[in-house]
């Protein structure tokens, strides 16, 4: 269900971008970058091969908009729309999937879902657009397209133009997706925290996940009586340390490492500060940037490719194998050097099974992961081949700045549905793009559909055989 459900959208969005209302007049696509853009939409990551703000006309931005809606709310939101609209109860396997898919906190009805889902996903978007556009106002300043500036427009048709612009914005920094309306991306609002701010910290939420924030919209931490104050679940726990020690962790990074780097222009510490917050919380996710990654120091891209793979909260708009993930191998890791029987933490115990499962995930994605990277390496170099004898004014992604590095950053921002780029997507063959869009889609679904699949209970084993030692190291 999850991955067709994903697919139709993707095939819906191609279709549609290939109408020519969706593009502005005299501009062309092929069905490679429509189905390039339509695949990083709906797995709401963020690459593209495009300027959505050139090619698209207002239908194409507002198709593009709604793809990444469509992806960050989720299929399983969808569902529960017809659910709630027919009257009728989810089965026992529907209300599995559901839960595999957001989390596990306690029996919910599908209605009770769809609302906490839909309150704080349009309550925070539509927080976020109206922050933008109050920002938006107050600019010296205001051109949302290249070909486009504020004195050609009627006051009407600006105050319409910065209403679609917040709105988009908004809607691309919550939903984690990196797809910008300006030719230059955020790079435009380098010098300008407010925006920096704002967007980061939609990212940051977005990234938490619906029951991770229901947790602890019910938890009133002032109340002294704890049966009043309510309690926060391990999940929450975990999702909230390690969200706040990898946004640390790669803030210190990009400030050390870009400091008389991508940093050296930017006035004053408040602004390299909040320049290096931007750059690290979407680099778990977001896809945004406002210093051009392909001049970016090599341990700074090292650091932002970790953070891609770790990702954002489960069930939430991030992806990667999630901070759930990443703390359940590390902590049992940890346990095992210890040599210690059961793996407890925050006064709980962890089951042996969630660490198979932790570990299942951790290696299905690198391997996947791996395996794109290694394709696209694969078709560049034959390519590099084919056109070293030549005279050709052809400039391959691997002969950009940052060399294959660059090329295995987008292809782990791909896997990760990230969308930080550090230029090389535009200039890769067209099989390498089909590689991509692959890695998009698999990264996308990979956990959702790992999840619902290990639903299954457990095989009893009737025979059991004698026990044997193996030597490991």
């Amino acid at each position: 269900m999850i991955p067709l459900s994903f697919l139709f959208l993707i095939i819906v969005g191609t279709l549609f971008f290939k109408l020519p209302f969706s593009l502005n007049p005299g501009v062309t696509l092929t069905w490679t970058d429509a189905f390039f853009t339509a695949t990083s939409a709906v797995c709401i990551t963020g690459l593209s091969t495009i300027t959505v703000g050139d090619v698209f006309s207002l239908p194409g931005q507002m198709m593009l908009l709604f793809l990444v809606q469509m992806g960050g709310v989720g299929i399983f939101t969808s569902s529960l729309i017809m659910v709630v609209v027919v009257g009728q109860r989810l089965s026992l396997a529907d209300e599995q999937v559901i839960q595999a898919t957001i989390g596990k906190m306690k029996m919910v009805r599908p209605v009770d879902v769809f609302i906490y889902a839909c309150f704080f996903i349009f309550f925070f978007e539509a927080l976020g657009a109206i922050l933008y556009l109050l920002g938006l106002i107050n600019l010296p300043s205001y051109e949302i397209m290249s070909n486009v500036s504020k004195s050609e427009l009627k006051p009407m048709e600006n105050a319409l133009f910065m209403l679609w612009d917040s709105v988009f914005h908004s809607v691309n920094a919550f939903c984690n997706s990196g797809f910008s309306l300006y030719p230059e991306g955020m790079i435009r609002m380098k010098n300008n925290p407010y925006f920096l701010s704002l967007l980061g910290m939609l990212v940051f939420i977005g990234s938490l996940g619906l029951m991770t924030m229901i947790n602890l919209r019910f938890y009133y931490f002032w109340r002294r009586n704890a049966m009043l104050r309510g309690s926060l679940l391990l999940q929450t726990k975990v999702t909230v340390l390690m969200t706040l020690l990898t946004v640390g962790i790669g803030m210190i990074s990009f400030l050390a490492f870009e400091w008389d780097g991508t940093l050296q222009n930017r006035d004053g510490t408040w602004l390299k500060t909040v320049t290096s917050f931007f750059h690290s919380v979407n680099a778990r996710s977001g896809g945004l940037n406002s210093v051009n990654l392909a001049e970016a120091d090599t341990l700074t891209l090292c650091v932002m490719m970790l953070l891609m793979f770790i990702g954002g909260g489960s069930g939430s708009m991030a992806g990667g194998i999630k901070v759930t993930t990443f703390f359940v191998i590390v902590v049992a890791v940890y346990f095992v050097l210890r040599r210690r029987e059961h793996i407890q933490i925050f006064d709980r115990r962890i089951p042996p099974q969630l660490v198979h499962v932790a570990l299942m995930i951790g290696f299905l994605y690198t391997v996947g992961m791996a395996l794109g990277t290694f394709c696209v390496i694969g078709f560049e170099s034959e390519a590099v081949e084919q056109l070293k004898d030549k005279t050709t004014d052809i400039v391959l992604a691997c002969q950009l700045e940052q060399g294959w590095l660059g090329v295995v950053f987008d292809c782990v921002s791909a896997f990760g549905t990230v969308g930080l780029s550090t230029g090389v997507t535009p200039a890769l063959t067209i099989a390498s793009k089909w590689v991509l869009m692959g890695m998009m889609f698999v990264g996308r679904i990979l956990t959702l559909t790992l999840s619902v699949y290990l639903l299954r209970p457990w095989e009893k084993s009737y025979v059991k055989y004698p026990e044997e030692q193996i030597a490991l190291g």
